[in-house]
């Protein structure tokens, strides 16, 4: 139908364009109309040499060559009485009915002929180069294979997806014994985890073609176009079997019909149907895998997630620190990395990392490593790429007063001093006063191995160490600064967490009073209903826990009001210390706190004092 669509019109513009052609040639070579009186005249005057008669219509010629017509009534009558002279009179047919007739005839043969041939003549597989254009055939010198090899830090999955490859390289033994693969593969997960990669190092592995296409490939304007392509990208899929469909981002075409707007009859609704019937029409020879990724597999139809079509939900998460080390082996492999680079150190820094963001990260340090003229990336190098993602650009011009840079180093010292004195706290890692993104100033910490599971002491103490800023602020200069705005809302997110969603209050005990949607894009927090005097507990709860962690970092700084204005004064200097600065200033507060208390104390309390120090 759109080819006879498509053909009709450009019949009808070139048959519009022929008779404007026709009708501008007519009116550049008729000849010019005058009275039938102005032709009495002419010939009273002997002026005319001819006349052509056509029905009414005269033709005249005069003695100077010039040429018009006149409509003239009963001519034939007429014309008798102008034979005396020499006036040459002609008589012609008009032919005008029958030409007319002729084109209307041939309009409409032709019409009919084009619209005869366009319905006959399919079309030539406008489907078949939507799929061709995303096919991968392996082997292919324009494609860049994908094996396993080239995947790191998803060991369980590549385990899982094993079974997968075997199947397609060798199907025979597994039709051999009755069983049957998988239909459908959900690869699940973050963003930057790996599940496109993963499932191109399948289809590299096991030697087949790569169907790759985006959810969004199939939501089109037209209604039906999206359910067209998807069965014709399972007729392409069959013939060139064994082989692996891959749609990313099917949440675009796979959303609930339940909760969206779908109702079945829309164009997303009917690709989804055509999507569901096309999965449950495969036997059991046809070799071919359908994998889809998704951010948001909580949103998708159950009737594509249920056995027989998505038989396999494989979550792709981000990766512990022995698969980080193994990513970064991998990328790596193509810069030129200095002997000295510590890549275990480097798996510690990048905690909570995707695949991703390692590879940004490596490329990064390499970007920075040629800006700076080095002929290798060093752990420098490394370092600063890890402070521009996290943070971004440095601000190099940004102008900040000598008071505010003396509150910003107060402010990250407190923050440092408090992560250092309380137990089970992850180590400090850097502090730095220099603006980066939208951050005046950072202190990081590291943590020594992954945690999976985190105590109620080790949250309150990630709140105090919020609170540290805020507390120096108020301890040394009285005042409170816009500076803490993002430590105390991340506290009161945590605080907020650990009342409602872990049961960590004492008041309230291990109930839940707020739940996240559960996807992978970052959950977003609904409270329960409750009573109006149930969320006044919660609310008192929180606040006081967030002022108990408050008033502790309060006690940590004024107990370590020396260790603070050293550290605050070496970074009005220095601008950044690291972990290994930072306990060297630390013992050396400590020895210089020692000797002021063994200065100042009687003779008698010097070994007290000297204990307690």
């Amino acid at each position: 139908m759109a080819i006879l669509v498509r053909n009709l019109l450009i019949y009808f513009i070139f048959c519009f364009a022929f008779f404007i052609s026709g009708m501008i040639y007519h009116l550049e070579t008729r000849l010019a109309q005058k009275d039938f009186s102005d032709l009495l005249n002419d010939i009273d005057a002997k002026r005319v040499t001819s006349l052509v008669v056509k029905d009414d219509v005269v033709q005249v010629t005069t003695d100077d060559g010039n040429q018009y017509m006149t409509v003239v009534q009963e001519p034939a009558y007429l014309v008798s009485s102008w034979h005396a002279g020499a006036i040459r009179v002609s008589y012609r047919k008009d032919y005008t009915e029958i030409l007319f007739f002729g084109i209307g005839l041939v309009f409409s043969v032709s019409l009919l002929l084009v619209s005869w041939l366009s319905l006959r003549i399919k079309p030539a597989t406008p489907a078949s180069v939507f799929a061709n254009e995303k096919l991968i055939s392996p082997g292919a010198e324009d494609q860049q294979q994908i094996t396993f090899d080239d995947v790191a830090g998803i060991p369980e999955a590549k385990e899982e997806l094993q079974e997968i490859v075997g199947f397609l390289k060798n199907p025979e033994r597994y039709n051999e014994i009755g069983a049957t693969a998988p239909k459908g593969v959900l690869l699940q997960g973050p963003p930057g985890t790996g599940k496109t990669l993963l499932a191109r190092a399948i289809a590299g592995e096991a030697g087949v073609p790569f169907y790759s296409f985006s959810g969004s490939d199939f939501v089109e304007m037209f209604v039906g176009v999206g359910a067209q392509r998807v069965r014709d990208l399972f007729g392409e899929a069959k013939k060139n079997a064994p082989c692996i469909v891959f749609i990313d981002e099917i949440d675009a075409v796979g959303a609930s019909r339940k909760s969206s707007s779908s109702d079945g009859n829309d164009e997303r609704g009917q690709t989804l149907n055509a999507l569901l019937v096309e999965m449950d029409g495969f036997s059991p020879t046809d070799n071919i895998v359908v994998m889809a990724a998704t951010n948001r597999p909580d949103i998708l139809d159950p009737a594509l997630k249920r056995s027989g079509r998505f038989d396999r939900q494989i979550n792709i998460v981000p990766p512990d620190i022995k698969g980080r080390r193994k990513i970064l082996d991998v990328h790596c492999r193509k810069v030129k990395v200095s002997p000295d680079v510590d890549l275990e150190n480097i798996s510690v820094m990048t905690s909570g990392f995707t695949g991703a963001e390692i590879a940004s990260l490596v490329n990064e340090a390499a970007l920075l490593a040629a800006r700076h003229g080095k002929k290798e990336i060093d752990q420098g190098d490394f370092d600063l790429a890890r402070d521009r993602i996290l943070l971004g650009v440095e601000r190099k011009g940004m102008v900040i007063t000598e008071r505010d840079k003396r509150i910003l180093a107060f402010h990250e010292a407190g923050h440092a001093i408090v992560a250092k004195m309380l137990p089970d706290s992850d180590p400090v890692h850097k502090i730095t006063i220099i603006p980066r993104g939208r951050a005046l100033g950072q202190t990081q910490q590291l943590p020594v191995n992954d945690r999976q599971a985190y105590s109620k002491q080790y949250l309150k103490n990630r709140i105090t160490t919020l609170m540290g800023g805020r507390a120096a602020e108020e301890l040394v200069f009285g005042i409170k600064s816009t500076g803490g705005q993002s430590d105390i809302q991340q506290a009161t997110e945590l605080a907020t967490s650990m009342v409602c969603k872990w049961g960590m209050s004492e008041g309230l005990g291990p109930q839940v009073y707020m739940i996240d949607d559960g996807d992978f894009l970052g959950s977003t927090n609904h409270r329960l209903a409750m009573s109006i005097r149930t969320e006044n507990q919660v609310d008192k709860e929180i606040r006081n826990l967030l002022d108990e962690c408050y008033s502790e970092a309060v006690a940590i700084l004024s107990n370590e009001r020396l260790f603070l204005s050293v550290l605050a004064d070496i970074l009005m200097q220095v601008e950044t210390v690291d972990g290994e600065e930072f306990d060297i200033i630390y013992s050396c507060s400590v020895k210089k706190k020692y000797e002021f208390q063994m200065e100042n104390e009687p003779a008698d309390a010097c070994e007290t004092g000297a204990v307690q120090a």
